[in-house]
């Protein structure tokens, strides 16, 4: 087997590992150009071993969800770089809503440097985190718990957004594209995320690089929908410029 072919071999078990590779994560990598890497993603293609994305590939099949605590251990500096830029859109006296995931949970355990703010979420993770926060008031919505990923979601969950005002909400995805929009593996959490959508003034898509290679089974909303994109820093100006053409600006 040649050097050209194991590259490819370890490019796919990244690919399995994670569900998704963006473009500049081989470059990083493997140490090739960007040409190469395209031409190799074509090749991974053609064989039907993966399907290229903006930026990237993801699995020819539909990805199986990947467990909370595996994912905190995943892409962690961009997760902290995107939660240290959220906090520039939160000040005191702010009614926030933040969804689950591991994002959001980077943003949740920086909060504590407020003095007054209202945190509204359906993840017992991050409410968890945040018991006991001076001059913090925590709604923790109702719901049918994931274990897969500590969200709340269902009627029970959306029932009580439906009675609530967010000034802000902080989203974070399974997947995006300019396409099909902001995704999410599951059924049940899709609709109490668009719920809060619905019920904020603003939203904020929090999302690292890696989210911008990958694809999900449900359909949140438009990136369109929120006021902008929080990533980290490995996005490409390309991408940047498509999102800013499309109305979704990257913060």
């Amino acid at each position: 087997m040649g050097k050209t072919d194991i590259r490819r071999d370890a490019i796919m078990h990244a690919i399995k590992d994670k569900g998704s590779i963006a473009l500049t994560d081989i470059v990083q990598q493997f140490a090739v150009s960007e040409a190469t890497a395209r031409r190799d993603l074509e090749i991974l293609e053609q064989e039907k071993r993966c399907i290229r994305t903006f930026g990237g590939a993801v699995l020819e099949s539909l990805k199986v969800e990947v467990p909370f605590f595996n994912k905190m251990d995943l892409n962690t500096d961009e997760k902290k770089e995107i939660a240290d830029k959220a906090l520039r859109y939160i000040e005191d006296g702010d009614i926030i809503g933040l969804t689950g995931g591991t994002t959001t949970t980077f943003i949740a355990k920086k909060l504590n440097q407020f003095k007054n703010l209202t945190v509204i979420t359906n993840a017992v993770n991050i409410a968890y985190e945040l018991i006991g926060t001076s001059g913090l008031q925590l709604i923790l919505t109702g719901g049918v718990i994931r274990t897969q990923t500590f969200e709340l979601s269902g009627p029970l969950a959306n029932a009580t957004l439906d009675n609530l005002s967010i000034r802000k909400t902080f989203m974070g995805v399974d997947g995006i594209s300019l396409s099909r929009g902001m995704m999410i593996y599951n059924e049940l959490e899709a609709e109490t995320n668009r719920r809060m959508m619905k019920q904020s003034m603003e939203t904020y898509l929090v999302a690292d690089h890696s989210k911008f290679s990958r694809s999900s089974l449900f359909v949140i909303g438009e990136v369109q929908e929120t006021v902008g994109i929080i990533s980290d820093s490995a996005i490409t100006s390309e991408m940047k410029h498509a999102f800013k053409e499309a109305g979704a600006p990257f913060l």
